[in-house]
């Protein structure tokens, strides 16, 4: 059986995936635990900051409304066409809650404009849903079943590939969202030079968390191919 072969490079590449996770999600914690205690200096909502650049860029027919998913629940929702805020972000008046919004209403620009790597993630994410869901699941019984029935772990693995593949994609997805964002925060004049540089710190806080995910899943992917190497170096031996 293929598990009984576990090197020290391994186990490295696991705890690699796992801390880089729990620091991102730790560093955009803490950001938003820092920026929702800052309010912006025109005393702007999430909610209005997303209707104002919504407004301005002709999306009148996109609604704004509160997300019931709890805290950093914050999306667009291009099959409804309606960008759900969490309450503190649609609510507050702070530094965190303009740059989310505005962050998810460069999503929805980004629809609008046909920009090229929301087309590819599109393409992707039907394959990608499925994927993520079965993909662990197979690799896993793959594991086990390596031996006799090698094609089963190589389904798997392929499956793990598709869910980087979308990682990877959304990640220019993602900080273009972000510089649209600060721009059109800037454009309309909902920020100043001091808060400037609050909303990117806010916004790189999200992004890690993306790339994050990448490293994480490569990680992991690596794992197992040496995994594979190993088992195979001592059925050679």
């Amino acid at each position: 059986m293929i598990l009984s072969g576990y090197y020290s490079q391994q186990y490295l590449l696991y705890i690699f995936a796992f801390v880089i996770i729990m620091i991102a999600q730790s560093s955009v914690q803490r950001a938003y635990n820092r920026y929702k205690q800052i309010r912006n200096e025109k005393g702007i909502t999430g909610k209005d900051a997303a209707r104002m650049i919504l407004d301005a860029n002709g999306l009148h027919n996109i609604p704004v409304e509160v997300s019931t998913g709890g805290s950093l629940s914050d999306h667009y929702d291009p099959v409804h066409h309606v960008v759900r805020l969490s309450s503190d972000i649609y609510y507050n008046t702070s530094i965190a809650s303009i740059a989310v919004a505005a962050h998810e209403v460069g999503h929805v620009i980004q629809h609008k404009e046909h920009y090229g790597f929301i087309a590819i993630r599109n393409r992707i994410l039907p394959v990608a849903n499925i994927a993520s869901q079965l993909g662990w699941v197979i690799l896993t019984i793959g594991l086990f079943m390596f031996v006799s029935t090698p094609v089963v772990l190589y389904i798997g693995l392929s499956m793990i590939g598709v869910v980087l593949l979308f990682q990877i994609v959304t990640l220019p997805v993602e900080f273009n969202a972000s510089s649209r964002a600060i721009k059109q925060l800037q454009s309309m004049h909902m920020i100043n030079e001091d808060e400037k540089p609050y909303v990117k710190g806010m916004l790189k806080a999200a992004a890690f968390t993306y790339v994050a995910a990448v490293l994480a899943t490569l990680a992991q992917i690596l794992r197992i191919l040496l995994m594979i190497l190993g088992n195979n170096r001592r059925n050679n031996d």
